[in-house]
C-alpha cells in the first residue's frame, strides 16, 4: 500500500527543518537542551524503566490458578403464562 503524505505536510516539514537549521546556525548552545530532553524522552519511551529493574524473586507462578466453578445443568421452570392459542380474557 502506497502511503503518501499530502503536499501541505511536505511544506510544513520543510518549514520545520528550515527553522531548526536557522536556530542551530544562530545559537548552537540553545539547541543542546531541547536535543537532550528529546533524547531522554525517546530513550524512556523506547526502553521503559520497568525493563531496567531486575526482580529478585524466584521464577514461578505468581498467582494460584483459580478453581473452575461447576455449573448446574440447565433446567426449564414451568411458568403460569397462558398459552397463545387461548383468546384474550377481555374479549
Amino acid at each position: 500500500m502506497n502511503r503518501r503524505l499530502p503536499a501541505y505536510a511536505y511544506v510544513i516539514f520543510g518549514l520545520v527543518a528550515v527553522g531548526i537549521l536557522a536556530r542551530f546556525v544562530s545559537d548552537p548552545r540553545g539547541m543542546i537542551v531541547p536535543i537532550v530532553v528529546f533524547g531522554v524522552v525517546f530513550l524512556l519511551y523506547k526502553f521503559p524503566p520497568s525493563r531496567w529493574q531486575r526482580r529478585k524473586t524466584a521464577p514461578g507462578p505468581r498467582f494460584a490458578k483459580p478453581k473452575e466453578k461447576r455449573r448446574a445443568p440447565f433446567r426449564v421452570i414451568q411458568g403460569n403464562k397462558p398459552d397463545d392459542d387461548d383468546l384474550p380474557k377481555y374479549h
